[in-house]
């Protein structure tokens, strides 16, 4: 949107409607005895996919899969594993 200064008694005064231009997008420059002193920014927006997980699960049970590798040799990783540990 913009930026808009208003002094810190307007800020008093209204705080509502000030609150309500941050919210639609604009940055409020605060001042007092014409000197800066605070900035009212808006927060940024989410995106849709901030709002959603990254994974969605349906709830189904999951169909059981064939392991894709096979070990050479014949064995099990299990025996691989205690023939790498003597």
């Amino acid at each position: 949107m913009g930026e808009r200064r208003i002094r810190v008694e307007e800020l008093k005064a209204n705080p509502s409607r000030c609150l309500e231009e941050v919210t639609t997008g604009t940055t409020l420059l605060l001042t007092d005895g014409g000197r800066r002193v605070a900035r009212l920014v808006p927060e940024p927006r989410k995106s849709d996919s901030e709002d959603r997980p990254a994974i969605a699960w349906s709830g189904r049970r999951l169909k059981k899969t064939k392991p894709k590798a096979r070990l050479r040799g014949g064995g099990s990783m299990a025996d691989i594993v205690r023939e790498n540990r003597r």
